[in-house]
């Protein structure tokens, strides 16, 4: 859809990626122009998502001709890359990358945005391990902008049946995509796969995919049903939720044996009576074992059992539940898993103990198994309000002093990180307009001393530079030819330098003026006075003069 550029953004000094959008070029004038509409209506609501797994979108820009995401650059790799490299994933990683990506996507359609293009390629993890997903707002852009012969088979194979068949699609689409992704990285290979285009779209419309277990027979019985719900046909059959699909997936249940299969067929001829007898005690013990085995869970699994005195609860007013051993179920040898208790009780501690870092992974991992827990909920909410308070009194701390020392810059790239965390915060915004407003003065100065020079030496190119627009340049290129054509020995006297600073982005600027030049055609010394006004907006970073009188 066009060219991506890895570029930075100099006044808060970021690296950003800049995706440029091609429109065919046989699309007529009409068309396109509704389409770049559409475009940037799409991004700037895509924009307006704010999620840790997301990646931001700055800015959409339209000039001219040219159309530009700019967005969060991921310094990583995509998933498409992981799954190219050959490395196995166990079935724990394939989730710690993938619920991330489905509360991003659970967030997203909540406020009304369909991604449309769910696919490894648009799944990134950077070099902490932190999945993000990449390309809201785009995948749209993408349909319109492609012919059908440049229509890309890797994309195709990811789309909901739905979508295919070009039909309006919603959430449930997305969560069709999530499960083509989900099944591939479980068994090595997409479920619909084909040649050609209409093989695919063949398939992904008509055609159960192979179940998973006829490829990795060492997955739990359980992952098979989640699978066919995820990618079932019709939307209304999928979940609706991808909270949903990753819950029913990360379910104990299913991660070990789901039946006990008895043989109780005929007896083989060889083994007569006293084979029969064998059977009836071996059947006996088998019923008797799981009776012990059902009691014993209950007694695990009662919370009258383990606590008759109820819950109480703890400092915070959350519920505290009581530890309850867990026994060793895994033979001779095996490590007892932990339990809900006492994953619960290492959260309050963590919490309790100031680490809410810590705290907040452990109410992730909790929320992983048991999604909607309420106490597990509150924590993380109060987890990370703690770590957001912190981060904020630091960036103010570090900012207030970068302002006292001089060093405006630093102080206004740190105002600028509280407002992205917090819009409304009055001290970041007070400080940032002063630091704007000293380092504006200082630029704007600089600007008008640098065109003094150019003028005097005739640097046309130079003058022209300073110039923000194109037409403003064009006419004013006259001007100064005349100007230069026609007198030598120019000199410049500037004085009563006023500065009206117009918000972050804008500024007036008036000065009193004596030129003094030699006039080539009598040689005479001729001197001109005034007052100049420019009208200046900041671009890319840099001060530029839109307008003069």
């Amino acid at each position: 859809m066009g060219i991506v550029y890895k570029g930075l953004d100099p006044d808060i000094e970021r690296e950003v990626a800049i995706k440029t959008i091609r429109v065919d070029t046989g699309t007529d004038g009409g068309k396109k122009e509704e389409l770049l509409t559409r475009i940037i209506r799409e991004a700037k609501a895509a924009g307006r998502l704010n999620h840790p797994n997301i990646i931001t979108i700055y800015d959409v820009v339209r000039e001219k001709d040219l159309t530009y995401i700019v967005m969060q650059y991921v310094d990583g790799q995509s998933l498409q890359g992981l799954i190219d490299s050959g490395k196995p994933l166990l079935r724990r990683e394939i989730f710690d990358i993938l619920r991330p990506i489905s509360l991003a996507l659970d967030y997203a359609h909540q406020n009304g945005i369909v991604h449309r293009d769910i696919k490894p390629a648009n799944i990134l993890i950077d070099k902490g391990g932190q999945p993000l997903l990449a390309d809201f707002g785009v995948a749209r852009i993408e349909t319109s902008t492609q012919t059908q012969a440049g229509t890309r088979v890797g994309t195709l194979s990811y789309m909901s049946p739905e979508q295919v068949k070009g039909e309006t699609v919603d959430n449930r689409s997305d969560i069709f995509s999530l499960g083509v992704v989900l099944y591939e990285l479980l068994t090595g290979k997409r479920p619909f796969e084909g040649e050609n285009i209409s093989t695919i779209v063949y398939k992904i419309v008509h055609s159960a995919p192979q179940r998973i277990s006829d490829f990795n027979k060492d997955l739990p019985p359980g992952d098979d049903p989640v699978i066919q719900k995820a990618l079932a046909k019709k939307p209304q059959d999928r979940y609706q939720t991808c909270r949903e699909m990753m819950a029913d997936l990360e379910k104990p249940s299913r991660t070990g044996p789901q039946t006990l299969t008895l043989d109780t067929g005929p007896a083989k001829p060889e083994a007569a009576a006293g084979g029969k007898r064998k059977k009836r005690l071996a059947l006996g013990a088998a019923a008797l074992g799981l009776i012990v085995v059902i009691g014993g869970l209950y007694l695990i699994l009662s919370p009258q059992a383990n606590n008759p005195a109820g819950p109480s609860a703890d400092k915070t007013g959350l519920a505290k539940e009581s530890p309850s051993p867990v026994p060793n179920s895994g033979g001779p040898g095996a490590e007892a898993l932990p339990s809900f208790e006492e994953d619960m009780a290492k959260l309050r501690a963590s919490f309790d103990g100031k680490n809410y870092d810590q705290a907040v992974k452990l109410a992730e991992d909790i929320l992983g198994r048991k999604p909607g827990e309420s106490a597990a909920l509150e924590y993380l909410r109060k987890a990370k309000a703690e770590l957001l308070a912190a981060q904020i009194a630091s960036l103010l701390q570090s900012g207030t002093a970068a302002f006292r020392s001089g060093n405006y810059s630093r102080c206004g790239l740190d105002m600028e990180r509280v407002l992205k965390l917090d819009k409304d915060n009055k001290e970041a915004r007070k400080y940032l307009f002063l630091a704007d407003e000293i380092m504006a003065e200082a630029d704007i100065r600089k600007l008008i001393e640098s065109n003094r020079q150019a003028e005097e030496t005739k640097d046309l190119s130079t003058v022209l530079s300073h110039l923000g627009s194109p037409a403003l340049a064009g006419q004013m290129q006259t001007d100064y030819q005349v100007l230069f054509n026609g007198y030598d020995n120019i000199k410049y006297i500037i004085s009563k330098v006023a500065i009206t600073y117009e918000g972050r982005w804008n500024a007036t600027a008036s000065f009193s003026y004596l030129m003094i030049a030699v006039y080539k055609k009598d040689g005479k010394r001729k001197s001109f006075e005034g007052t100049k006004i420019w009208q200046l907006r900041k671009q890319g970073g840099a001060w530029k003069i839109i307008d003069l009188r």
